[in-house]
């Protein structure tokens, strides 16, 4: 082959590559609003008076938006981590809002990075580099169109038409679900407690993690942080270890005047409730997110009210 077949050979490819980016992009990524790409994309075009969500799958599965009676949006990760979560604070807390911040806790933390493939559309953000770079998932081929989705292009088009073509599939507010709801299966949760009961439990903190949730916090004072920790199944408490130092850093949390910690990882919920030992089947996501929506806009009223009393003290 001469040098000019070889040109055209790679020219060629090099447009395949870009249009597939582009097409992929554009139509099939973009246009899915189950998709957590969509969802990030909808983090960085936000700036009104919405309520962020952000956590792991807890978050993703617990925290209904149309239940929780607030304008909030759920920004949990499957298989994420605090790691994404901290990427979501430096978007969302770079903007000038003064909404508060819903944030879900957990004990130990997963270390996850989740569906890889939900970033690569948004690497041009350093922020979405450097979570990448942290999990050495940053390569030479997230810099090349086309090149960067192999290996991602089937889960992205199954993704596309499972929303588009599967009547069942829901979106409320970031929070994507099945109608009807997954029916609870006594079997699967009694596997996942035999699982959990010879397993280590308890709170393994992270602390350079912890810093760095603290650091968003005080330097944010104007943001209210309701920090959660919603339903665990009672066997995560069975072997639970280090309750002294989760005492501790709940206090040094509670202690800071803009946040509001809520620990109901112990709610009494039946069996009926829990997915696995982790996550809320829909009737128990339902019940815990009206619970908790009552509670911030509790909080929110006494709040606005001493606010508004303490000004009137002033005149």
């Amino acid at each position: 082959m001469g040098w000019k077949t070889w040109t055209l050979a790679l020219a060629g490819f090099v447009a395949v590559c870009l249009l597939a980016d582009l097409f992929f992009t554009r139509i099939i990524i973009l246009r899915n609003p189950s998709s957590n790409t969509v969802r990030i994309l909808h983090l960085y075009q936000e700036n009104g008076d919405e309520i962020p969500i952000f956590g792991t799958s807890k978050a993703r599965w617990n925290y209904i938006p149309s239940e929780l009676g607030l304008n909030v949006f759920n920004y949990g990760i499957d298989g994420g981590s605090f790691e994404i979560a901290d990427m979501q604070l430096g978007i969302e807390l770079a903007k000038p809002k003064t909404t508060p911040v819903i944030i879900e806790l957990q004990y130990t933390d997963t270390r996850g990075l989740g569906d890889v493939g939900q970033y690569l559309p948004l690497d041009y953000d350093p922020r979405i580099r450097q979570l990448l770079a942290r999990f050495h998932e940053l390569t030479w081929r997230s810099y090349v169109p086309g090149i960067r989705y192999f290996g991602y292009y089937d889960w992205y088009l199954k993704d596309y038409l499972t929303a588009r073509f599967q009547s069942g599939t829901r979106v409320d507010h970031g929070y994507p679900y099945s109608v009807p709801p997954v029916p609870f299966d006594r079997a699967r949760l009694q596997s996942f407690e035999q699982i959990r009961l010879h397993s280590t439990n308890g709170y393994f903190p992270d602390e350079d993690q912890n810093r760095r949730l603290i650091a968003h916090i005080t330097t944010h004072p104007q943001r209210l942080f309701f920090l959660v920790f919603s339903p665990y199944h009672s066997s995560c408490f069975v072997h639970f270890e280090n309750v002294d130092k989760l005492k501790a850093y709940e206090e040094r949390l509670s202690a800071l005047p803009n946040v509001v910690l809520l620990d109901w990882s112990r709610l009494d919920y039946p069996d009926e409730f829990f997915f696995d030992t982790l996550h809320l089947q829909h009737d128990g996501a339902v019940d815990f997110s009206r619970k908790l929506g009552d509670q911030i806009h509790q909080i929110l009223r006494e709040r606005n009210g001493h606010a508004a009393g303490a000004a009137a003290e002033s005149k």
